[in-house]
């Protein structure tokens, strides 16, 4: 079973246009993926499905890493990701492990990342840093 991380953001902007912070390639819509060097799988995607923590998310973008490739690059590759999507667009955002897990979680200025996953030298913001995130109640 593979491992995968989603990042589910509240922005009008156009599936393309993200794909295009990830990757210089251009992909294809509706559906975009794309394969990185280090075997990570991305998908991009437009979302709008209701979601515990966000409400109605504009868009998805779904990491799913490798199975035989070494994991630490691609953990490194979902965090330049997100912190490049983070700083070009100002919503809402939340990264999830297999939606059992959250990872980080942004609300207007206010930006909460789990020790699990986040080393601080990464983020170019103010954060706050906290062993779990639980879900709000369904």
């Amino acid at each position: 079973m593979a491992i995968e991380y989603t990042f589910q953001l509240c922005t009008p902007t156009p599936p393309e246009a993200i794909s295009g912070l990830l990757t210089a390639q251009p992909w294809q819509p509706p559906v975009t993926t794309h394969r990185t060097p280090t075997d990570l799988r991305i998908a991009v995607h437009r979302d709008g499905r209701p979601n515990l923590v966000l409400g109605e998310p504009e868009i998805s973008i779904g990491f799913r890493l490798d199975k035989v490739a070494e994991p630490e690059p691609q953990y490194a590759e979902i965090a330049r990701h997100v912190i490049a999507v983070l700083a070009a667009e100002p919503g809402d955002a939340v990264l999830q492990q297999d939606y059992e897990r959250i990872l980080l979680l942004r609300r207007g200025a206010d930006l909460v990342v789990s020790d699990y996953f986040w080393a601080p030298e990464l983020l170019p913001w103010p954060f706050e840093r906290r062993a779990a995130m639980p879900y709000p109640e369904d």
